[in-house]
């Protein structure tokens, strides 16, 4: 063999290496999102998208909140990790007269450290679709039925039990988090 072959072969060889550890690498960090050790949760998903801020909100009452459930989708607290993934699911209806239908569009999420020792929780996160009127000539007043489902990340507030009160509505739900180290 030539050294002009060894030389091709050896150059190819340590490509392939190199694309293999840089592969692994984005793999493990999630494309250099987290770091190499850490447990964090994936990214949430989003059927409505989410907003911080406060805007216009046009029909507010034509809101009623039927049911609220909160599922821990996952949770590995240790000394590296302090974020947790859940899962809200918010079913309702709309009520409205005329032909300004309301719809979701987007949910405002707010949350706070609860310094009252009352309440039994470290924290608590309220929940409130946003709603938008929209005007459709087909319809004159009626109550259309609504389900969404999103996920968020969660920061634990200390070690040991960290209880989370969600809110939305007059419907609320406490759950726990075990942040160990």
């Amino acid at each position: 063999m030539t050294l002009k072959k060894v030389l091709k072969i050896t150059g190819l060889i340590l490509l392939i290496l190199v694309l293999t550890i840089v592969g692994y690498y984005l793999y493990l960090t999630d494309f250099g999102r987290k770091g190499i050790l850490s447990t964090e949760p994936r990214r949430p998903k989003l059927e409505i998208p989410v907003t911080y801020n406060i805007g216009w909100w046009s029909d507010q009452k034509s809101l009623s909140i039927d049911s609220l459930s909160i599922d821990i989708v996952e949770s590995k607290l240790n000394l590296f990790n302090s974020k947790s993934l859940i899962a809200y699911k918010v079913s309702g209806h709309l009520t409205y007269k005329g032909h300004w239908q309301p719809q979701i569009e987007s949910v405002h999420i707010s949350e706070r450290i609860n310094l009252d020792t009352t309440l039994g929780c470290d924290r608590i996160i309220e929940i409130t679709p946003v709603i938008k009127d929209k005007s459709n000539d087909n319809v004159n007043g009626g109550t259309d039925k609504f389900e969404f489902k999103n996920e968020h990340t969660i920061t634990s507030n200390h070690w040991g039990v960290n209880r989370i009160k969600f809110i939305c509505g007059l419907k609320q739900q406490t759950i726990e988090l075990w942040q160990r180290k």
